[in-house]
């Protein structure tokens, strides 16, 4: 019994590391392309020498942290291509996840998705507040998800959100205008959700996303300056909506 109540104390402090350390990545607190510093960290965060490298195991195993033989860990530097990749990643589920919640989506469902838009709204107004901006965003998106009634996709999505969650912070703190943002590109998702219109639900994600990427990169990420828009996806020919 003693040996179990220790594993689990351990696994609690492995936890925690995780979640503290994982947060700064996605915040941009430790510089792309930097080694951690195990000694700084340990000192900032009270965190143990042996939750921190669990958690450093755990958060190598996402992508987020590289390691060096003999050197540690370090924070790598996305590439276009993978900015591309999630992207492109996020654009094809989200915009299957919006037709479906057009489907789906009960009035209670709705009903939350709004809840989630105008919470979104109302935290865009205050100011320095990016931490519960990102939080609100994605709640919005989770709810999409959930909307879809599959388990599958929603385990899927909240997945890819996760991994965007760096380059919605970049998006979101190179906006001027981020309450006129949450209104135009959020809004229309609402509003065609709530019409069961799938086309324009579909529209309204990929314009959502692609907002942000054109802030981002400053490029179209097809190379074609021309933006984003349903008919211009490979994926969408042949396809039909409503």
């Amino acid at each position: 019994m003693p040996r179990a109540s220790k594993d689990q104390g351990s696994g609690t402090l492995a936890e925690r590391a995780y979640r503290l350390v994982k947060q700064a990545i996605l915040r941009g607190e430790f510089p792309e392309g930097a080694f951690l510093h195990e000694a700084e960290i340990l000192s900032r965060y009270s965190i143990g020498r042996t939750p921190f490298r669990e958690a450093c195991n755990r958060l190598h195993n996402e992508q987020l942290l590289e390691v060096v033989p003999r050197r540690g860990y370090y924070v790598p530097e996305p590439s276009f291509r993978t900015v591309r990749d999630l992207l492109e990643t996020r654009i094809v589920l989200e915009g299957i996840a919006a037709e479906l919640a057009a489907l789906r989506a009960d009035a209670g469902n709705i009903e939350e998705l709004e809840r989630c838009y105008r919470a979104a709204l109302q935290t865009a107004k205050v100011r320095k507040n990016l931490d519960g901006l990102i939080e609100a965003n994605r709640s919005f998106h989770l709810q999409i998800a959930r909307m879809t009634k599959n388990r599958e996709l929603e385990a899927i999505l909240r997945g890819v959100l996760e991994r965007c969650t760096r380059l919605v912070y970049l998006a979101a703190s190179s906006s001027t205008e981020i309450p006129r943002d949450i209104e135009t590109l959020l809004k229309p998702i609402v509003e065609a959700i709530r019409r069961r219109d799938t086309r324009a639900a579909h529209d309204a994600v990929v314009a959502d996303i692609t907002g942000g990427q054109l802030r981002i990169l400053g490029t179209d990420v097809w190379g074609d300056g021309a933006g984003v828009s349903r008919k211009t996806l490979p994926m969408e020919k042949g396809r039909s909506g409503k």
